[in-house]
């Protein structure tokens, strides 16, 4: 009953209590203390455990961790850029029978001035090469075979750089070896003239004589060693074609004129072959490749899918360094009756035409502290609701004292004292 002119009045609510009013959280009274049990302090002492083991695991990771990277591939605009391409291997052909040149727009444009080396060798090992070639290998054998032309920076293979430089500085030792002991057996057989080789003079009939020399180094030797860097096209069909027989150019006239007739070997082993510059220690597919042709005129053919991999570099200075990653497939060719075939090499690559560019990718400081309240809030909240869990289980079983503790908590003044205070705010308003 309501007395007459009486009028319901609510005061004006005021800021801190309409932001008060957005708490969601429940509050108890300071005088309200759980009694200390065994079974708190048993997740108490697991759940500070994981928090250490998880806290010092990210601190370890960020510190110590392996480095991350991002992949995107993009569209390869400089498709007017010639890579070099390096080579060193070794045929078991004389160098006077051997051929060693690029087929297609880079032999167009680089004649005279992009060729390979070739110098005269043994195909036998030395002791201490043949300890380098094991451990390249021992290294290309645990690798993974795959068809996948690009592999991330993490997955690639590597071998320690004394393996390389020990194979390519044996290959100098016996290439010089060879050498004085061509220049010896020149001197006992008395066949050293003044230009060390050959003579042959070709006449272009106006009475005018181009006098052409050989180069007599190469024309001994058990093996021969092609190696060197030569500029390439990024366009498909290009190739590295290395023959053994009779050869062409200068040599193979003066091949033709001493009546040379040794077909040679096909044998041969790859120490290096890559695209673009020279990382140390890094394994290509074709780094260790052996092949022994027993006939001698097999026929090798490798085919090579290049990836440009642009890599950019972290840090102050920042920069890229680009590089080619390739995959291989090979094919091997036998004689069979009386075919009559070339004993060759066959090098053939093929660019593709997306570049992969790869960043590092660094965890800042705030994400640090990020996944690190993250995990120490993630295993509070876990281990206040696995101690519910614990407590009401053990009381489903009827054990006492757990029983007390959950009567206890049901008989808590906190939902009394609430609404009292909402009492007496309706009161004073």
């Amino acid at each position: 009953m309501s007395l007459p002119g009486a009028v319901l009045r609510h005061r004006r609510s005021t800021l801190q209590e309409i932001v008060q009013s957005l708490d969601a959280f429940d509050k108890t009274t300071d005088e309200i203390k759980e009694e200390k049990k065994t079974s708190g302090a048993i997740i108490s002492v697991v759940c500070f455990t994981v928090i250490g083991v998880l806290v010092f695991g990210e601190l370890k990771t960020y510190i110590y961790g392996d480095t991350e990277f991002e992949y995107k591939f993009t569209v390869d605009t400089a498709f007017d850029e010639q890579p070099e391409l390096e080579l060193d291997m070794i045929v078991a052909t004389p160098c006077t029978n051997l051929v060693a040149q690029l087929s297609g727009t880079a032999a167009e444009e680089f004649f005279l001035l992009n060729q390979f080396k070739r110098d005269p060798t043994r195909f036998e090992f030395t002791e201490r090469e043949q300890k380098y070639w094991d451990e390249l290998k021992r290294v290309h054998g645990v690798t993974k075979p795959g068809g996948m032309v690009f592999k991330g920076l993490e997955k690639m293979e590597f071998v320690s750089g004394h393996v390389e430089e020990g194979l390519k500085a044996e290959a100098e030792v016996k290439q010089r070896e060879e050498a004085i002991a061509i220049e010896k057996e020149r001197k006992n057989n008395k066949q050293e003239d003044t230009f060390g080789g050959a003579i042959l003079l070709i006449g272009n009939g106006i009475n005018v004589f181009h006098i052409l020399a050989s180069d007599s180094q190469k024309d001994e030797g058990t093996a021969c060693r092609v190696h060197g860097r030569v500029r390439v096209n990024k366009v498909k069909g290009d190739s590295v074609i290395i023959t053994a027989g009779k050869g062409a150019g200068i040599d193979g006239l003066f091949a033709h004129v001493d009546g040379a007739s040794n077909a040679g070997n096909i044998s041969h082993r790859i120490a290096r072959l890559h695209f673009g510059p020279w990382i140390g220690g890094l394994l290509t597919p074709l780094a260790g490749t052996e092949q022994i042709s027993e006939s001698g005129i097999d026929e090798y053919r490798y085919f090579l899918k290049v990836v440009p991999t642009r890599i950019f570099h972290s840090g102050f200075f920042g920069g890229s360094t680009m590089r080619y990653q390739y995959s291989v497939t090979k094919t091997h060719k036998r004689p069979s009756g009386r075919e009559h075939m070339h004993p060759a090499i066959a090098i053939h690559y093929e660019f593709a035409a997306l570049v992969v560019e790869v960043r590092e990718t660094q965890t800042s400081l705030f994400q640090l502290f990020v996944r690190l309240c993250s995990v120490v809030g993630g295993v509070f909240a876990t281990s206040s609701i696995l101690n519910e869990l614990f407590e009401y289980a053990l009381w489903l079983f009827g054990f006492e004292a757990c029983k007390s503790n959950v009567t206890k908590r049901l008989q808590t003044p906190t939902t009394l004292k609430h609404f009292e205070e909402q009492k007496h705010r309706i009161v004073e308003a």
